[in-house]
C-alpha cells in the first residue's frame, strides 16, 4: 500500500522543504491539548496550500561532492559524519527532527510514555523495504536489539533493554534508566531502519549493500570515488523524490569540488569553508546557503589537573577570549560567537548565559585563584582553520597573564592522550553536537564521561543531569537543560566554548529545495532540478 499524503509530506519531512512559519515546537508531544492540535493542523494546511503552487520536475541526476567518503552504509557500523548525507537517502528513520531539531514522527507516527521507563512507538502501516520486506514491529524490535549488539558502534540506545512487540505496528521499549534522549537518538543512526532480511541474508557484506526503505535505493559504492542511489519508485510516500538519481562522490580537495561545481561536472558542495564564501557569492551561476549548527569549536578542560583544578582559574579563561574578534578574524563574521554550546535559535539554548570579553575580570579572577604564573599545556590539531583558531586563542590569553602551550598533534593522538591518558590541561578540537541536548549534557558533563577529561562532577549538576533525563514534558526538559547549561558553562567553566562555524552548501542555480539545519547535517532526498 503506497500513502498518498501531501499532509503527512509535510509533517514528517518538515525540514527538507519550505520554512513553515509559526510550526508548534512541541508536536511530539503525547499530550497535546486541542487547541495545540488545532493550530498545527491549520498550519499544515497552510503549508500544502503553499505547496500546491510548486510543481517540481521530475528526473535527472543530482551529483554531488563531499569532503570525504562515506565509512559505511551501514548505519550502526559508520563512524564518519558524512556518512549522514548518504544514509539519509536510502534510510528512514523511526523519529524525524525539524528545523530546530525537535523530534517529530518518522517511521514511528506517534509515541507516548506511560511512565519513565517505558516508550510505546506506533509505527506507519503500509512500508516496505526496497527488498520487499515487510516494515513491522518485528523489524523494529530487530533493528533495536541490533543496534545494542556487539556488532554496533552506537551507544545511543543503550538505555533500553527490552523491545516488546505489542501487535504488528505498536513496539513497547522498556528502559534500564529514565533516558528523554531516546526519541531524537531514533532519528539518527539508531533510528535507522535495515532491512531484517538483507542484513541476515548479507552479514558483514549489509554495509556495502544497505536495503532501506527511503526515497532512494542503493546502486553501486565505488569506494573513494562515488556512491549512486536511484529513486524508490514503490516509496511509500506518492510522488516523491523527483529526481531519477543522485550521486554524492568523494572529493577531499576543496578546490577540485569548486572547480567541479564551476565546469558544471557536479551541481552541489557540501560543506564550503568560510574563507571561499565571499569568491563564491560573487558568481551569479551559484547559489549559497548558510545556517548555523550545533557544531561547535571549543576547548575541553581536565578540571582535575592544576591549575585547571581551581575554579577561579577555569572561570578567568571564560573573560580572557574575545569572541568577536575570532569570529571577525577566522570566520570573516559569518559565524558566531560560542557563549555556551548550544547556538541561539536553538530550544535549549539559554539566552541569559553570555560571555562578554573582559580582561580586567580575568585578572581579577586569576588574582583571587592565588595561583602564581598560570601555565596550560593544550593539545591540539595543527592544520588550516584550527592552527589559526589555536594561535589566536593562545594569544589572548598571553595577553592575560596565562601561558598556553600549544602542542600540535594528529586528532587520534591527541584525543587519546588528552581524554585517555589525561596527559594535557586542555583540548581544542569541535564538538559535532548531539541530535539531543541531554545527550550532550551527558557527554561533556557526566562525572563518568568520555568526555569529561577531568571526571569530575558537581552534586547539583549530577543531579539536574538526571531529571533532565527523565523528564519528558518539553517545557520542564527546557528549564532543566538551560538550568545546566548555566551551572557547567558559568558557575564550574567546565568547558570554554569559542565559535560556531555556519554550515554552507554551494549549488547551481537549477538546484531547488534545499533548505540547512541546526543538525548541520544536509538531506538531499527530496531536492529537484529545474530544468
Amino acid at each position: 500500500m503506497k500513502i498518498n499524503s501531501k499532509l503527512l509530506y509535510v509533517f514528517l519531512f518538515l525540514s527538507l522543504m519550505l520554512l513553515i512559519v509559526g510550526c508548534n515546537n512541541e508536536a511530539s508531544s503525547p499530550n497535546l491539548d486541542e487547541d495545540t492540535q488545532n493550530e498545527q493542523n491549520n498550519n499544515q494546511d497552510e503549508a500544502n496550500n503553499v505547496k500546491e503552487d510548486i510543481t517540481p520536475n521530475k528526473g535527472g541526476d543530482l551529483r554531488v561532492a563531499l569532503a570525504q567518503d562515506v565509512s559505511s552504509l551501514d548505519p550502526i557500523r559508520g563512524s564518519s559524519g558524512y556518512d549522514f548525507i548518504v544514509l539519509y537517502n536510502i534510510f528512514n528513520t523511526l523519529v524525524e527532527w525539524d528545523n530546530e531539531l525537535q523530534a517529530q514522527p518518522g517511521l514511528a507516527t506517534s509515541w507516548e510514555t506511560p511512565d519513565e521507563n517505558t516508550i510505546i512507538l506506533h509505527l506507519m502501516e503500509g512500508v516496505t523495504f526496497h527488498d520487499g520486506t515487510p516494515f513491522d514491529a518485528e523489524a523494529v524490535k530487530f533493528n533495536i536489539e541490533r543496534a545494542n549488539s556487539e556488532v554496533s558502534v552506537v551507544s545511543d540506545l543503550k538505555n533500553i533493554d527490552t523491545v516488546e512487540v505489542i501487535d504488528s505496528y505498536t513496539v513497547k521499549l522498556n528502559l534500564t534508566q529514565p533516558d528523554s534522549s531516546i526519541l531524537l537518538a531514533l532519528s539518527d543512526r539508531s533510528g535507522m531502519m535495515s532491512s531484517p532480511t538483507a542484513v541476515t541474508d548479507l552479514g558483514d557484506e549489509f554495509g556495502q549493500n544497505p536495503v532501506g526503505t527511503g526515497p532512494f535505493k542503493f546502486v553501486h559504492w565505488i569506494p573513494n570515488g562515488e556512491v549512486k542511489v536511484e529513486a524508490n519508485e514503490n516509496y511509500w510516500i506518492e510522488g516523491v523524490p523527483y529526481l531519477d538519481t543522485l550521486t554524492t562522490l568523494a572529493m577531499p580537495d576543496e578546490n577540485t569540488r569548486i572547480n567541479g561545481l564551476s565546469s558544471g561536472e557536479i551541481d552541489a558542495v557540501f560543506p564550503i569553508s568560510t574563507s571561499n564564501i565571499p569568491t563564491l557569492e560573487r558568481n551569479d551561476r551559484l547559489q549559497l546557503v548558510s545556517n548555523d549548527q550545533v557544531l561547535s569549536w571549543q576547548m575541553y578542560l581536565n578540571v582535575s589537573k592544576p591549575p585547571l583544578d581551581n575554579k577561579k582559574v577555569r572561570q578567568a579563561l571564560l573573560y580572557a577570549i574575545d569572541r568577536d574578534a575570532l569570529n571577525q578574524a577566522l570566520l570573516f563574521g559569518l559565524g558566531s560567537p560560542a557563549h555556551q554550546h548550544f547556538p541561539e535559535g536553538y530550544w535549549a539554548h539559554n539566552p541569559e548565559v553570555r560571555l562578554s570579553f573582559n580582561p580586567e575580570k580575568a585578572n581579577q579572577l586569576l588574582s583571587e585563584s592565588g595561583v602564581e604564573n598560570v601555565t596550560i599545556d593544550i593539545v591540539y590539531q595543527s592544520s588550516g582553520f584550527q592552527q589559526r583558531l589555536s594561535e589566536a586563542v593562545a594569544s589572548q590569553l598571553n595577553a592575560v597573564g596565562i601561558k598556553a602551550n600549544m602542542i600540535p598533534m594528529e586528532l587520534t593522538r591527541g584525543v587519546t592522550e588528552f581524554f585517555s591518558e589525561k596527559r594535557y590541561n586542555a583540548g581544542m578540537w569541535q564538538w559535532s553536537g548531539r541530535p539531543d541536548p541531554q545527550m550532550t549534557l551527558q557527554s561533556l558533563w557526566s562525572k563518568d564521561s568520555f568526555f569529561n577529561a577531568g571526571n569530575f562532577t558537581d552534586s547539583h549538576l549530577e543531579e539536574m543531569i538526571l531529571k533532565s533525563a527523565s523528564t519528558y514534558e518539553p517545557s520542564e526538559r527546557e528549564e532543566i537543560i538551560r538550568e545546566v547549561v548555566s551551572v557547567a558553562t558559568l558557575d564550574e567553566a567546565m568547558n570554554l566554548p569559542l565559535l560556531f562555524e555556519p554550515a554552507t552548501a554551494v549549488m547551481s542555480n537549477n538546484v531547488k529545495g534545499y533548505e540547512g539545519n541546526l543538525a548541520g547535517k544536509p538531506k538531499l532526498a527530496y531536492l529537484w532540478l529545474d530544468e
